[in-house]
């Protein structure tokens, strides 16, 4: 165990605390002396520039930069090709690439709106559709177009081949007939079919665009081929039928039929189909479409 006293400190630990305190006070207090002998004007001199402020710009000078800055930036090209108009009729089913571009479509838009046309065109509606047609370009050639006659057969008649392709009628045509359409393939056959049985019948082709999945090319290179002849379309009676029977149809969700059945509960039925168009769930589109379907 330690005796004696603890504050006794050796000499060698003396001269250790009296150098480090010496040190201490020469690192302390040389910078202060140093800056005795600096003389003090040649320490952060730095050189003042006189302030020049810009000459504002005159009404001319600002006019001529805003004009500058449109023109180079935002004006656009006029040097775009805008194409000619057609002098005299054409049937757009036999241009070149060379002719709709000069009417006014590039390189590429020629190219796909040519993939269109060889599968057959037979309204302007039709060519309308194409989206790689410019408006304009369809404005300036809409009144030159001609298409071959379209004759349709009614009933049993027998519908006239036109340009080799025998017709299919839409209504009357089986899963595997439609499956042989060049263009349509098993999936789409199979879901016309289903979606024939959902509306109650095909009231005009346009109606395929609404099959699922149903692309625009597809249709267009498909329509050519089928023909929707007049048939006793399955109705449902605003009168009589559920809402759960009303919403099975395509074109009525529930609320749509929901209200169908609570106006009919309020009035004691309706005498006139166009009074559902009263619901302010019903608009006019939906109307329209689904007239055909509807009987009191």
């Amino acid at each position: 165990m330690f005796q004696g006293n603890p504050f006794d400190v050796s000499k060698r630990h003396q001269r250790g605390v009296w150098v480090l305190i010496v040190l201490s006070i020469v690192i302390i207090f040389t910078p202060r002396i140093l800056q005795c002998f600096i003389d003090k004007s040649e320490v952060f001199q730095v050189e003042v520039l006189p302030y020049h402020r810009e000459k504002p710009w005159n009404n001319q000078q600002r006019k001529y930069r805003q004009h500058w800055r449109y023109h180079k930036k935002r004006w656009p090209s006029k040097k775009k090709f805008p194409g000619r108009k057609p002098t005299h009729p054409f049937d757009p089913n036999h241009l070149s690439k060379e002719e709709w571009m000069s009417f006014g479509l590039s390189e590429k838009q020629a190219e796909v709106v040519l993939k269109f046309t060889k599968r057959g065109i037979q309204s302007n509606e039709e060519l309308q559709r194409i989206k790689f047609i410019p408006p304009q370009v369809f404005e300036n050639i809409k009144n030159f177009t001609q298409y071959p006659i379209e004759t349709e057969g009614k009933g049993d008649e027998t519908i006239p081949k036109e340009q080799g392709i025998q017709k299919l009628d839409l209504n009357q045509a089986t899963e595997e007939q439609l499956t042989e359409l060049k263009g349509l393939g098993s999936f789409f056959a199979r879901q016309t079919v289903k979606y024939r049985a959902q509306l109650g019948g095909f009231s005009n082709k346009d109606q395929l665009r609404e099959v699922w999945k149903m692309t625009e090319e597809r249709y267009l290179q498909v329509q050519g081929q089928l023909t929707c002849a007049s048939v006793e379309l399955v109705k449902l009676n605003i009168n009589t039928d559920s809402a759960e029977k009303l919403q099975a149809h395509p074109y009525l969700n529930w609320n749509q039929a929901n209200s169908i059945v609570k106006m009919r509960q309020q009035r004691g039925g309706f005498k006139s189909i166009e009074e559902i168009k009263e619901s302010v769930i019903i608009d006019q589109e939906t109307f329209e479409k689904v007239r055909p379907y509807l009987s009191l």
